[in-house]
């Protein structure tokens, strides 16, 4: 702590000449005297209750829950604050004290925040558009980037932060219409940096929201925001600590809260990406020792001993609470004189509580269209609010299914009295690196047997000019399935829900011809489709869509490697119209702890669609998810039943492969009559509290099936009995498993997979 230094120059009038008959002694005591006093004077801190305290509160991600603990402290020595300052994590916990929440409020808050749901984009899977769930399906990877006609673009950040900026806007929703952050209980300022200029900036109006997030944007990990065309970035790579703008606000004496994270030893930089964190870590703590450098004797600095807790430790967040509590009581004695006046206290203490009590329902509803092309989408389905009870839960469920629907980097929204009207006002912003995007995946399978395969997918979606919403989708597929396919879906209705989607496909298949009952591959089989078609599809939730397809393609079968499979090419053409309904609410498409997939389709094949051979064909699956602790539970079944004049390739169906009558090889049995039930058990391994790992499950399964080529044969004494043990692991390019699996029949395989176990119907 820089101590005071006393300066002072001798007063004027000792210099002036003396009058005739003064003594000189006289003159000489005289001014000693006065020098003596000035130094009393200035050795005695002023009663700084009687002056403008600023509260600093600096950035260290997870570590900044501190400042709680601090706030703790001044609250009990009656320390009225009168601005506020924050950078990051500190901006987060200034914002909410000085819009009226008390320290034990916002402890209370940390508590229950679910970090993990907090610090990523999407919503709950179950608020995911159909569409998007079966994107993911098909390619389980995330791995997304946009197109345009400069190249690939990507991301400014790993996180856009919606998540967290709907949690701040409902924590702020009573201060919300407040564009004046002099105006809140406490004047407030957020401290972030220009990325362009590297300049600092101070948001003391605006969105209060928007200010927040601008100031934790970490460079990288988060989206930066734009603020008044200025992209603007976390505050701390310029200014972590900014007594500075506090005492632009006229504060006179300062409490400054430093939680900044230090430097790593040498043995924590094992990869490029600690190296360029250590190295921002040191320019930001080199700053932060210029910053504090300046602070005067009268200020007091508080530094609480956080341990090896880091800045993105936030499951452990609650934990730094208490350090922060044991280093303000350490300065409490330097505290006491910044303690305020019983008439000052009882002012403060009375300012605004957090609490949205809305006197209206919401009578209209504005939205900002000036930041996406699909403003209309969002006006539509926000509809349904106007004279509504203005529910931030309800707002805030609707938002995230438009969020799930993929087109935005962001949605933000305001209730602003207006008069005695309330008005929602929303601003959807699109993605960044759009409109267009490619999403790639990577499937493998190997079941160190001789057997494997690889699977390359390319899925592009183009936003059509045409009509905004609208999307041209083209896919392609290397590997063991080769496809070509392009396809325009057009959503169209007052909300959009309803869509059209005419496709076109070409694609090869090599399919093994295994001896009956044995392990033993005969032949592989090439099966080339081509086909166009129509799906009319309504998506009446997030989580429910039917659909009706008409389709018409031929098939081809040839035999390429082997003897004894098929004489010759074989042709035949068909023609098909189905009705389809999807119920899928999994929170999880590979380890679900709750929801239901229910898939199921019926195919009607005629000859005035163009078909050959006339059949019926159902096909069903059923998934139903549990959870305990770290326990996960999938049970499901599947089923394929074909009814037809004679065997046709479009009834065919396959079972094998790890969990899908594990101990066989990929699509090892095949028939037109399917049926297989199955329970999977997964436990979570390592530490589930950790944010930015990678998923680990050691799991168990039990399968019972088999295929028939007539429904008349079908008989449980049929049933081949299988199991499985397998890890695991969720990637950003999908899931991960390495297993072993045996069958009653004796058959056995270890697998390599990459892709999911809960597979699509229809591909």
């Amino acid at each position: 702590m820089p101590e005071a230094v006393p300066c002072c120059h001798e007063p004027a009038h000792a210099q002036r000449p003396r009058k005739p008959g003064t003594p000189a002694l006289t003159v000489g005591y005289t001014a000693r005297i006065t020098l003596l006093l000035s130094l009393l004077v200035s050795a005695v801190p002023a009663n700084a209750a009687d002056e403008r305290i600023g509260l600093v509160l600096g950035g260290g991600g997870a570590r900044g829950a501190a400042h709680v603990g601090v706030l703790k402290v001044l609250e009990e020595q009656g320390i009225a604050v009168d601005v506020v300052v924050g950078t990051s994590m500190g901006a987060i916990v200034g914002a909410l004290y000085a819009s009226g929440y008390r320290a034990a409020d916002i402890e209370r808050i940390l508590e229950r925040i679910d970090w993990a749901a907090t610090l990523r984009d999407q919503p709950g899977r179950e608020q995911l558009s159909p569409q998007r769930k079966a994107d993911a399906a098909q390619i389980p990877s995330s791995l997304e980037v946009g197109i345009s006609r400069d190249g690939l673009r990507t991301p400014q950040g790993l996180i856009q932060g919606q998540n967290l900026g709907l949690l701040l806007r409902d924590l702020l929703l009573h201060v919300g219409p407040v564009d004046d952050f002099d105006r809140l209980p406490i004047p407030f300022r957020a401290v972030a940096a220009d990325a362009v200029t590297g300049e600092r900036v101070s948001l003391g109006s605006g969105d209060l929201v928007d200010a927040v997030r601008a100031s934790m944007s970490v460079p990288g990990a988060f989206q930066p925001i734009r603020i008044d065309d200025r992209l603007l970035v976390d505050g701390g790579v310029v200014d972590n600590v900014p007594i500075d703008v506090a005492r632009d606000l006229g504060a006179e004496r300062l409490i400054v809260v430093d939680v900044g994270g230090g430097l790593r030893p040498e043995e924590a930089l094992d990869s490029p990406a600690a190296v360029t964190m250590q190295v921002i870590a040191i320019m930001v703590e080199r700053q932060t020792r210029q910053t504090l450098g300046r602070l005067d004797a009268g200020d007091v600095l508080i530094r609480p001993e956080l341990g090896d807790i880091g800045s993105a430790d936030f499951p452990r967040a609650l934990e730094t609470v208490l350090p922060g509590e044991v280093a303000a009581r350490t300065a409490a004695e330097r505290l006491r004189r910044f303690a305020a006046t019983p008439e000052r206290l009882a002012a403060f203490e009375a300012r605004l509580q957090p609490a949205w009590t809305p006197a209206h329902r919401i009578a209209r509803i504005e939205v900002d269209g000036s930041h996406s092309r699909t403003a209309f989408l969002v006006e539509s389905r926000l509809a349904p609010l106007m004279g509504a009870p203005a529910d931030p839960r309800d707002i805030e469920s609707r938002i995230g299914e438009l969020y799930g629907e993929g087109h935005y980097e962001r949605i933000s929204y305001r209730l602003d009295q207006d008069g005695e009207v309330l008005v929602l006002r929303v601003i959807p912003y699109d993605k960044s690196w759009g409109p267009s995007f490619l999403r790639l995946g990577l499937r493998l399978s190997d079941d160190f047997d001789g057997g494997s395969t690889y699977q390359l997918d390319a899925l592009a979606r183009l936003a059509s000019d045409i009509r905004p919403g609208a999307e041209w989708r083209l896919r392609l597929a290397l590997g063991e399935l080769n496809e070509l396919s392009a396809g325009w879906r057009v959503p169209f209705g007052e909300t959009s829900r309803r869509y059209v989607q005419p496709y076109a496909t070409l694609r090869a298949l090599g399919q093994p011809l295994f001896v009956p009952d044995q392990r033993a591959e005969l032949a592989r089989l090439r099966w080339t489709r081509g086909r166009v078609g129509m799906e009319l599809g309504y998506d009446w939730s997030p989580v429910t869509r039917s659909y009706l397809q008409l389709e018409r393609g031929q098939d081809r079968l040839s035999q390429r490697i082997g003897s004894g499979g098929i004489p010759g090419r074989q042709r035949e053409n068909y023609g098909f119209t189905a009705v389809g309904l999807i119920r899928d609410s999994l929170d999880d498409a590979t380890f679900p702890t709750r929801g239901l997939l229910l898939d199921g389709r019926v195919e009607l094949y005629q000859p005035w669609l163009g078909s050959e051979r006339t059949a019926q064909v159902l096909r069903l699956e059923l998934n139903r998810a549990f959870s305990h602790d770290r326990y996960l539970m999938l049970a499901g079944a599947r089923a394929v039943s074909a009814r037809s004049d004679t065997l046709s390739l479009q009834a065919v169906d396959f079972l094998g492969g790890l969990t899908n009558l594990s101990g066989y090889g990929e699509r090892q049995l095949a028939g037109p009559q399917v049926f297989l039930a199955r329970g999977l058990l997964m436990r979570r391994m390592g530490d589930t509290q950790q944010l930015f790992s990678l998923p680990t499950y050691l799991g168990f399964s039990l399968e019972a099936g088999n295929v028939w080529e007539q429904r008349a044969d079908f008989a449980l004494d049929d049933l081949i009995y299988s199991g499985a043990v397998y890890l695991g692991v969720s990637t950003p390019l999908g899931p991960v498993f390495l297993g072993y699996g045996r069958s009653s029949e004796g058959s056995s395989a270890i697998y390599l997979n990459v892709g999911s176990l809960v597979r699509p119907s229809r591909q």
